[in-house]
């Protein structure tokens, strides 16, 4: 099976916010998760500071009316197609949408990867957004995972 991966990067345009940046980024979460789930997509947001990346994987049809419906909504300004691929097979098969805040990273090697995308946007690559992307989607299940109950 082939599918397309996109990913993009997008400034905020606060003025188009009616909430707290918090409140419209669960609001986008909770859409944007339950359109995913719909329509067979999988990826990745990525908030770091003022811009959003993304990686949307799936049907290609799927992905290129989702980043049309994104390029249109307001709250994102400058969107600007860092990558468009086709693969055998999916970076987050099992996530609808992944999300990681930039800011909120403060251990070693999850920071040195979010540093530079957060002081330089414009100079982020698809392999700095993937392997930031990847290595954050790693370390939740790891710190999701439940720890095994010890036998006496």
């Amino acid at each position: 099976m082939t599918i397309t991966r996109l990913s993009y990067r997008s400034r905020i345009n606060f003025s188009e916010m009616t909430l707290s940046l918090d409140e419209e980024v669960d609001r986008l979460l909770a859409v944007a998760r339950r359109n995913n789930a719909r329509d067979g997509l999988t990826g990745a947001l990525l908030l770091a500071g003022n811009t959003f990346f993304q990686i949307l994987e799936g049907d290609g049809d799927a992905v290129e009316s989702t980043y049309a419906r994104i390029v249109d909504d307001a709250r994102h300004g400058g969107c600007l197609v860092l990558d468009r691929r086709r693969d055998t097979s999916r970076l987050l098969p099992d996530l609808p949408l992944f999300f990681a805040d930039a800011l909120d990273s403060h251990e070693g090697v999850l920071s040195s990867l979010y540093i530079p995308i957060c002081q330089a946007p414009d100079l982020a690559s698809y392999n700095d957004l993937v392997s930031a992307i990847i290595f954050s989607a790693a370390r939740q299940v790891r710190q999701d995972r439940q720890p095994r109950a010890l036998s006496a």
